[in-house]
């Protein structure tokens, strides 16, 4: 809907019937109630934010959070570093 003219919108909404209006109104609430990420953190949010929160070994291993470069494809860490910065260089060099 984010491509759709508000005009659009609105002449959609009006054809709606008074249950699919209320389900319409449930989700924009819902919406509003969300969280505004354009609003600074406040001290305690970074603070909580900043506070370490490790997982025990044994849920890292069930959710599967195990691996190493290699699962990756990477098998020498500093010839994959050297070929990332050579990319770089050449998506911006004038």
């Amino acid at each position: 809907m984010a491509d759709m003219p508000f005009e659009e919108i609105l002449t959609s909404v009006s054809k709606l019937d008074r249950a699919e209006l209320e389900q319409l109104l449930t989700v924009v609430q819902d919406r509003l109630a969300e969280p505004d990420d354009s609003e600074p953190l406040n001290e305690e949010e970074i603070k909580t934010l900043m506070t370490p929160d490790p997982l025990p070994p044994k849920e890292v291993i069930a959710l599967g959070l195990t691996g190493t470069w290699a699962h990756l494809g990477i098998n020498d860490g500093a010839e994959w570093v050297n070929e990332q910065k050579r990319k770089q260089w050449e998506r911006n060099k004038w």
